[in-house]
C-alpha cells in the first residue's frame, strides 16, 4: 500500500512540473514591445445622420490611421509614443441612401494592425422632407482671420423677397468667409455652383449673388439674395432692423460729421420685381414727397439773396410775381397773401375751407386739371378762413404756387434753377419725379405702396415744388452741408437768410415752422431742423442737428402702421448718435 502511494505523488509532482508557464523575457533588442490594443469594442455603429464616435487604444511608436472609404474621416491621423493612451475621432458623412453601409478603419504601427469597422444605418424609406429654409449664418472669428468677432446674420423677407443682408467690418476678407449655415434638417445649401459644407467652405461674397437651399427631396427650394458689403454693423443693422419691421424694399442713408459725409450706403431693392430685383445703390434716386418743400424754401431764399424777390411781396397783387398768370378778381384777401406767408403755411386758405388738399385729390374741381388751373380756382371761388399770416395750416398748394413763383422770377423751369442752385453744393443729380412708372429715370426706384393705393396715381407735374423732386441721400446730404452754416462746403445762402430761414414763425404739434422746416423737436432734443415726406411709396426724412451731424434717410415704400413715423425717426436719430459718437 505504502509502494502505490509513493508512485501517486510522485506522478502528481511530474504532471506538476510539466504545467509550470514559461519565464517572461525581459523587453531588448530582440524582443518588440505590445503593437497596438483596442479598449473597448472593434466596431462603431451609426445612425443615417452625420456622426461621430471615439475610439480609444493604446499605441505603439509611430502609429497611422487611414480609411479607404469616402464617407469616413479620422483624426488625428498620425501619432507618436509608446503604450500611450490615444482616442482618436470617427467622423461619417450624411448617408443618403436607403441601405446601410458599412467600412473600415485601420490603425498600424509597423507590421502590425488593428481594424475598426464602421456601419452606418440607411435613410428608411418614406416621404422625404420638403423643408428648405435657411435661418441663421454665423461667421466665427476662429474661421476667419479677418474677424475679431463672431458675426450672426439671418436671413429677412421683404416684400416676399428672401435677403441676406450682411455688413462685414472694413478690412474684413469678403472674397473668403467661412460661415457655418442652419438650414432645414436633411436640406443642402449652395452658393452658385459651389456645395457649401457648412463651417468648411469659404465663399467669395464680392462675387456670391444668391443663396439655394435645396430640400431632402431634391425638389423644393428655397432661394436667398445675398447682398453683402463692408461698414459698420451697428448702423447697417439698425436700418435692416427697420426695413424688416416695416417691409420696406430700400432705404438710402447718409450722414454727416465735420463738415463731411462721413457714412452713406443704399440697401435692400430700388426694384423688387421678382424676375429681375435690382439692388439699392448710393445712386439710386427716391421721391424726396414733402421734403421737396424745403428745396423750394432754399431757391426761394437764393432769389431774395440775389435781390430778385423780397419776402414781403404780394403774390397776386398787382405788380407781384404772380400777377400777370393770375390776372382777374380775386377772393377777398388773395392779394394780401406774402411770399412769407406761403413758406410758413399761412396763406390763409386751408385744406378744410377747400373740402380738400387740391394738389392730391380726386375731387372733380380739381381732378385732371393743371396746376394753374386748379390755382385760379381757388382764387376765384375758396374764401380766406383767416388773414394771411396769421395761422398756421400745412398748405401743399402754396408751395405749387412758391414753385410758380420761382419760374416768373428767375426766367427758368422750376427744375432747371433747383438743379442750378443744388449745383452749388455739388448735387448734380436732382430732378422732378414722372407720374409714369414708365417714363422714371433709368436710375430711380420703383414705389410701392402698402396702403392699397397706387403710387404711380399721384400727379407728379401737379405737385412739382411741393413734393415731386428725386434725389439721392448723398446729394441731399451736400446741400445740408451747404446750409448747415458750416465753413466746410461753398454756402447756398449767406448767414443772414439761413438765420431768417431757420426762425420759428409759428408754433405747431411738432414744434415751430420757419421757412420750409420744423424747427426743433419734442422728441428728438439734437434736431435743430427736420422735415418728413409722405406720399403712397415713399417715405423720408432729413434732419440739420444742432450738434454738427446731419442725416437723410429716404425709403421706397411707406407703412400704414401707426408707428412708422417714429420708427424711421429712431432709425435714423440712432444711426445720427452712432455716428457723433465713432465718426
Amino acid at each position: 500500500m505504502k509502494k502505490l502511494e509513493f508512485f501517486f505523488l510522485l506522478s502528481v509532482c511530474m504532471l506538476l512540473w510539466q504545467c509550470k508557464p514559461e519565464p517572461v523575457p525581459e523587453p531588448g533588442p530582440d524582443v518588440p514591445e505590445p503593437a497596438i490594443s483596442i479598449i473597448g469594442p472593434s466596431g462603431i455603429s451609426l445612425g443615417e445622420d452625420s456622426g461621430s464616435s471615439p475610439v480609444t487604444f493604446i499605441s505603439a511608436a509611430g502609429w497611422t490611421a487611414s480609411s479607404g472609404e469616402g464617407w469616413i474621416s479620422v483624426s488625428p491621423e498620425a501619432g507618436s509614443g509608446s503604450d500611450e493612451i490615444v482616442t482618436m475621432t470617427v467622423t461619417c458623412g450624411e448617408n443618403t441612401g436607403e441601405t446601410s453601409r458599412s467600412g473600415e478603419v485601420t490603425i498600424a504601427s509597423g507590421d502590425i494592425s488593428r481594424i475598426i469597422t464602421v456601419t452606418q444605418a440607411g435613410r428608411p424609406s418614406g416621404p422625404k422632407s420638403t423643408e428648405c429654409e435657411l435661418t441663421a449664418v454665423r461667421f466665427f472669428s476662429s474661421s476667419n482671420p479677418s474677424l475679431t468677432e463672431t458675426l450672426t446674420v439671418t436671413p429677412r423677407a421683404i416684400r416676399g423677397c428672401r435677403l441676406l443682408m450682411i455688413t462685414f467690418p472694413d478690412g474684413a476678407d469678403m472674397t473668403n468667409m467661412t460661415g457655418s449655415y442652419e438650414v432645414s434638417k436633411k436640406s443642402r445649401i449652395r452658393a452658385g455652383s459651389i456645395d457649401i459644407t457648412g463651417g468648411r467652405t469659404p465663399v467669395d461674397f464680392t462675387a456670391c449673388e444668391s443663396l439655394t437651399v435645396t430640400a431632402e427631396d431634391g425638389e423644393h427650394t428655397t432661394d436667398y439674395l445675398v447682398i453683402a458689403r463692408q461698414g459698420d454693423s451697428y448702423i447697417d443693422g439698425t436700418v435692416y432692423d427697420f426695413m424688416s419691421a416695416y417691409n420696406i424694399p430700400a432705404v438710402s442713408l447718409a450722414v454727416t460729421n465735420h463738415g463731411q459725409i462721413v457714412y452713406t450706403a443704399g440697401y435692400g431693392l430700388a426694384e423688387a420685381e421678382a424676375d429681375n430685383p435690382v439692388l439699392c445703390s448710393q445712386e439710386h434716386l427716391f421721391r424726396l414727397a414733402s421734403v421737396s418743400k424745403t428745396l423750394t424754401a432754399v431757391c426761394i431764399l437764393r432769389l431774395c439773396q440775389e435781390g430778385k424777390l423780397n419776402l414781403e411781396e404780394k403774390v397776386f397783387a398787382p405788380g407781384g410775381p404772380l400777377a400777370s398768370l393770375y390776372p382777374g378778381k380775386h377772393v377777398p384777401g388773395a392779394d394780401d397773401i406774402r411770399v412769407i406767408d406761403l413758406l410758413t403755411h399761412r396763406p390763409g386758405w386751408t385744406n378744410y375751407t377747400t373740402g380738400t388738399d387740391p394738389v392730391f385729390t380726386g375731387d372733380s374741381r380739381f381732378a385732371g386739371k393743371s396746376l394753374q388751373k386748379r390755382v385760379e380756382y381757388i382764387l376765384g371761388n375758396v374764401q380766406l378762413s383767416y388773414s394771411p399770416g396769421t395761422y398756421y395750416s400745412y398748405y401743399n398748394l402754396g408751395y405749387c404756387i412758391l414753385g410758380q413763383v420761382i419760374e416768373q422770377v428767375s426766367g427758368k423751369s422750376y427744375e432747371t434753377y433747383l438743379r442750378e442752385v443744388a449745383a452749388l453744393a455739388g448735387a448734380n443729380d436732382i430732378w422732378l419725379s414722372n407720374t409714369l412708372k414708365s417714363k422714371r429715370r433709368s436710375n430711380e426706384c420703383i414705389f410701392y405702396s402698402q396702403d392699397g393705393a397706387y403710387p404711380y396715381d399721384n400727379n407728379m407735374e401737379v405737385a412739382s415744388a411741393c413734393g415731386a423732386v428725386i434725389a439721392s441721400a448723398a446729394d441731399m446730404a451736400r446741400i445740408l452741408l451747404a446750409i448747415d452754416y458750416g465753413s466746410d462746403t461753398p454756402g447756398i445762402l449767406d448767414s443772414s437768410w439761413l438765420d431768417k430761414m431757420y426762425t420759428n414763425y409759428t408754433s405747431t404739434g411738432k414744434g415751430g415752422y420757419g421757412l420750409g422746416w420744423w424747427i426743433g423737436h419734442n422728441g428728438w432734443s439734437n434736431w435743430a431742423a427736420w422735415h418728413t415726406g409722405s406720399l403712397s411709396g415713399s417715405a423720408t426724412l432729413w434732419v440739420r442737428g444742432n450738434n454738427g451731424v446731419n442725416g437723410v434717410i429716404l425709403c421706397n415704400s411707406r407703412s400704414s402702421r401707426d408707428t412708422f413715423d417714429t420708427g424711421m425717426s429712431d432709425t435714423l436719430d440712432d444711426v445720427m448718435t452712432r455716428v457723433k459718437q465713432k465718426y
